[in-house]
C-alpha cells in the first residue's frame, strides 16, 4: 500500500505557532508534513522540493503572517508549489485580509525584504486564495474540506468510518505471550513501588486490590511472597482468564472475581466483594496498564476513595508513546504509532504524561513519580526483540482483529498491508547495531 497523501505548510519559523492549526487538521483526519528543525539552506532546499515535488503532496497550505510575508523560505516553497503544479491556498493568521498583511510587511522592510515581500504578493493577486484564522473550523464551516476536496484530497475518516473498533481483550492472538513477556520486563520496577507504597502503611494483614488482573501471572508474582499482605482480591472482565487464574493461583490468598471497571455499579459490585471477604476496605489498590483502557480514568481514580483506607495507596503503572524515541526510523515508527492509534481507538496510549496531573487533581496525596527507561544499548537479539514486540509488533495483532470484525472494510485491509510492511521494515532497524531506541514507562503513587 502506498503512504498516504499529505498537505505541505508552509510558515514562518519565527512567527506565529501552528501547532494548533496542525492539531485541528490532523484531527480530521488529513496528513500534514512540514518543516520544523532543518534551517534555511542547501538541506533544507533539497528535502522542501521533494516533499513538494511528491505525487502524495496534495497541495499547500500557507500560514500567511507579517514574517512569512517577509520569509524567503516561504517565497521558495511557494515557487515550488507553482513549478510542480501544487494548489496552495493562504490562511491569514493577522490582519483581516492577505493584502493588509502585505502593506504591513513591505512598510517594515528593509530593500531585499520589500522584494520578498512583493513577490510573495504576486501569488495572491486582489486577495484571493485565502481563508481568515476564524474560519479555521471544520465543524461550522465546510471551506477547508471543499478546498482539500478540489485537489483531490478527502480524510482518512472517510474511509474509516464504517468500520468498528473493537475494545481491548487479551483474547487477541498472541496478546496472552506478550502479556506475560511485558509483565516480566516490569519485575523489578513493580516491586520497586509497591515496597514505596507498603513502607508508608502501618501494620500486617493488609488487603490488596488488583485491578485488570488477566490470569492473575501478575497479581501472584508481585503479591505472593509479601507476607505482610493477607489479601488480594483480584478482579477483571474476562470470565475465560478469570477461570485460568482461579485454577492455578486461587487459594486464602488470592481471591478472583468478575467486574466491569466501566460500569456505574463498580462501587456497588466491589463492596459486594469486600463484604463476601469480610473485608471493610483496601489498603492498596494497584492497576497496571490498565487506566489507558478504561472509559474515563478519572472518575474510575475517584471511586477509588470510597474503598481505600485510611492512608491507602494507590500504585498505577502506564506507558506513553510519546516516549518512544528511537534513531534512524523515528519517521517510520512515529507513522506506525500515529496511524494504529487511529485505528484501534480503544486505549489512549499517551495516558503516562497523565497520571501525575490527573491524581493531583482529584484529591491524591503525596503523588509520587517512578520511570523505568529502557533502551537498546547493550541489549542482545531477545532483548531488543521485547522492546520491540512492547512498543511496536503487538499493533498487528490489534489491528488484524478490528480487521477480522470489519472485514468488508477495504481501508482496514489497506492499513493492515501497509503495517504489516512497515513493521517488517521497522523490525529490521531494530536489529541493525547502530539503532538507538528507548522507552519510559511510569508509576505514579498516591495517597488516600
Amino acid at each position: 500500500m502506498a503512504e498516504n497523501s499529505y498537505i505541505f505548510l508552509s510558515y514562518s519559523h519565527h512567527g506565529e505557532s501552528i501547532e494548533e492549526y496542525v492539531r485541528l487538521i490532523e484531527d480530521e483526519g488529513y496528513h500534514v508534513v512540514y518543516d520544523s528543525e532543518i534551517s534555511f539552506g542547501e538541506e533544507w532546499d533539497l528535502k522542501v522540493r521533494r516533499q513538494v515535488n511528491n505525487s502524495r503532496c496534495k497541495g499547500m497550505l500557507l500560514f500567511l503572517t507579517e514574517r512569512a510575508a517577509q520569509s524567503n523560505a516561504v517565497l521558495t516553497e511557494l515557487e515550488y508549489a507553482e513549478k510542480y503544479s501544487k494548489p496552495y491556498i493562504a490562511v491569514v493568521l493577522q490582519h483581516d485580509t492577505p493584502d493588509e498583511i502585505f502593506s504591513t510587511a513591505k512598510a517594515v522592510a528593509n530593500a531585499d525584504k520589500k522584494f520578498i515581500v512583493e513577490s510573495i504578493a504576486e501569488f495572491f493577486p486582489q486577495n484571493k486564495l485565502y481563508i481568515h484564522k476564524n474560519e479555521f473550523d471544520f465543524h461550522r464551516t465546510s471551506k477547508l474540506k471543499k478546498t482539500f476536496a478540489s485537489w483531490g484530497y478527502y480524510p482518512d475518516e472517510k474511509q474509516s468510518a464504517e468500520y468498528t473498533a473493537s475494545t481491548y481483550s487479551s483474547e487477541i492472538y498472541g496478546e496472552k505471550e506478550r502479556l506475560k513477556w511485558q509483565a516480566d520486563g516490569y519485575t523489578e520496577f513493580d516491586a520497586q513501588a509497591i515496597q514505596k507504597a507498603l513502607s508508608k502503611l502501618q501494620g500486617d494483614n493488609l488487603v490488596v486490590l488488583d485491578l485488570g488482573c488477566s490470569d492473575g501471572y501478575v497479581s501472584y508474582s508481585r503479591f505472593a511472597h509479601i507476607d505482610r499482605i493477607k489479601k488480594v482480591i483480584c478482579v477483571d472482565y474476562n470470565q475465560k482468564d478469570l477461570d485460568d487464574a482461579i485454577a492455578q493461583y486461587a487459594d486464602e490468598k488470592f481471591a478472583f472475581y468478575n467486574i466491569d471497571l466501566n460500569s456505574e455499579n463498580f462501587l456497588a459490585d466491589i463492596r459486594v466483594i469486600l463484604n463476601k471477604e469480610g473485608i471493610k476496605g483496601v489498603d492498596v489498590v494497584f492497576a497496571a496498564f490498565i487506566m489507558q483502557h478504561v472509559k474515563d480514568a478519572r472518575i474510575l481514580l475517584l471511586r477509588l476513595f470510597d474503598i481505600l483506607n485510611k492512608g491507602g495507596k494507590v500504585i498505577v503503572r502506564e506507558s506513553d508513546d510519546g516516549c518512544k524515541v528511537g534513531f534512524p526510523g523515528d519517521k517510520l515508527a512515529e507513522e506506525i504509532i500515529k496511524r494504529t492509534n487511529a485505528i484501534i481507538k480503544s486505549s489512549d496510549r499517551d495516558f503516562g504524561r497523565k497520571l501525575y496531573p490527573y491524581m493531583n487533581e482529584l484529591g491524591y496525596d503525596d503523588v509520587e513519580l517512578m520511570y523505568q527507561i529502557t533502551d537498546t544499548i547493550g541489549k542482545n537479539r531477545r532483548e531488543r526483540e521485547w522492546l520491540f514486540t512492547m512498543g511496536f509488533g503487538f499493533r498487528l495483532n490489534r489491528v488484524k482483529s478490528i480487521l477480522d470484525e470489519n472485514p468488508d472494510s477495504e481501508f482496514l485491509r489497506k492499513e493492515y498491508e501497509w503495517l504489516k510492511e512497515a513493521l517488517d521494515k521497522l523490525r529490521m532497524i531494530f536489529h541493525s547495531r547502530g539503532y538507538y531506541y528507548s522507552a519510559r514507562a511510569f508509576i505514579a503513587i498516591g495517597s488516600e
